[in-house]
Order: structure tokens, then sequence, then C-alpha cells
């Protein structure tokens, strides 16, 4: 099975979930047989730039993908992943190893919506957007960084 993340960074399952579907830098194409990880690929979005609707759902049905998990997703994407059979799940973060855990635990589930707000990713212009984006990025890799640290102080115990 072939499940893809969104990704702040190219760090392949060390990488931070992104936010936003279409709009992440990066996807983590972890290719998994039962629960053993049998590859994990890095690769730049190819459509950062822009894209019309259904383009990176059809991106990933031609990459294999089973599927797809994020931060979050618009409904039209969550429509065409469904029209392929391709799993959506939002609502994640942290680390893609940690939710690829927790995924392969049936412990992170499908969701039927996301919430999705267009115009926060229309002004990529504005500086301020950017700086908050930025700041945002930051925080979900310290959140991550926390989660990691709880789970091996549980581990000790």
């Amino acid at each position: 099975m072939k499940i893809c993340f969104t990704a702040d960074e190219a760090n392949g399952i060390e990488s931070t979930v992104s936010y936003h579907f279409g709009h992440c830098p990066y996807y983590v194409i972890v290719d998994v047989d039962g629960n053993v990880v049998k590859s994990v690929e890095s690769i730049p979005n190819p459509m950062t730039e822009g894209h019309s609707p259904g383009d990176l759902p059809s991106y990933m049905k031609e990459k294999g993908i089973d599927t797809i998990i994020t931060g979050g997703m618009g409904e039209r994407a969550q429509e065409f992943f469904k029209s392929y059979n391709i799993e959506a799940i939002t609502g994640t973060y942290g680390k893609v190893k940690d939710v690829l855990e927790e995924y392969l635990h049936g412990e992170v589930k499908y969701t039927e919506k996301a919430e999705h707000h267009e115009h926060q990713y229309e002004e990529e212009e504005n500086k301020d957007l950017r700086m908050l984006k930025e700041e945002v990025a930051d925080l979900r890799r310290q959140i991550a960084d926390l989660k990691n640290l709880i789970k091996e102080m549980k581990e000790k115990k």
C-alpha cells in the first residue's frame, strides 16, 4: 500500500506533516506491506505555484497512491480522491513517522469533511501572512518534537 503524506520538509519520515494538501512544498510517499515500511520517498510538490482542481488527485492516482494523509484539504480535492478510490485523511499533525505509526495501528481515521480556507492561500504575496505561515510551520515542528519526547518518556517508564 502506498501512503502519501503532505510535508513541510524533504526529510522522509522525519518530515513534519504540512497543513495544506495542495500548497505543501513536499510529499512523502511511504510504501508499506502490512506494518512494514518497504520504501520512503520525498518528492517536491510539482504544482506548488498553481494547479487546476483535480490535477493533484490525478497525479496521486498516477503515482499509485492508496491513501493521502494531510493536515487539511478542500472538499473538491476530497471528492476527486473519493472518485479515484483513494482514502483522504485530514486533521493530522506531527512527524510523518508518528502519524504513520498511528495510522498503521488504526488510531488515525478517515475524515469526511475538512475545514478549508482557500483565501488564506491566495495572499501568498502578503509578507505578514508568509511570516505567520513560517511561524505555524515552526510550531508544528515543535509540537512534533514534544510528541516524540512524551512518547520516549512513556517508553522509559
